[in-house]
């Protein structure tokens, strides 16, 4: 995962390993989460997403999740 910040000062780019973001332990922490505010989802289903995010990611890298550009020229970018 990249997350690129640009304005007419500065250019951030930030690279995140995939793994540390999505893996058993935010799966959990996930689960916790969704549980609380009313939405039932076992461990075990968001492991299973998690994997097929893994091997997406594998299959396109580089797949822009989110591309934001403001009115002044910022950019805000997230890719997988």
């Amino acid at each position: 995962m990249r997350i690129i910040v640009k304005d007419k000062d500065s250019h951030l780019n930030i690279p995140i390993p995939t793994r540390l973001v999505f893996n058993g332990l935010t799966a959990g922490l996930l689960c916790w989460g969704l549980e609380k505010h009313g939405t039932h989802m076992t461990r075990k289903q968001l492991m299973v997403f998690v994997k097929e995010l893994h091997r997406f990611r594998r299959r396109h890298p580089r797949w822009t999740l989110v591309e934001v550009e403001g009115h002044e020229g910022e950019q805000v970018k997230i890719t997988l």
